[in-house]
């Protein structure tokens, strides 16, 4: 695992992350991680999100004209 080290953190912002950590029960280092891991999830879901729109912004899906996603079920199910 990787090692990192904060140095100059704000006495207000560690006064928090003090608080934090004794709410959720943590140590500080416990808390530092989960808030990092926290934003690494964040980032991904939010690099997902845009691959997505991506996508969908390339195949943009089309209803046939007059019709609405009720008529295509009815006609799938009505197809077995």
């Amino acid at each position: 695992m990787a090692t990192a080290t904060a140095r100059n953190v704000d006495d207000k912002d560690y006064a928090a992350l003090t608080a934090m950590a004794a709410a959720n029960g943590r140590s500080i280092s416990e808390e530092l991680r989960a808030l990092i891991a926290e934003a690494a999830r964040r980032r991904r879901l939010e690099e997902l999100m845009a691959q997505m729109r991506e996508i969908r912004e390339r195949n943009p899906f089309r209803m046939p004209d007059g019709k609405t996603s009720l008529d295509l079920l009815r006609e799938e199910r009505d197809s077995w």
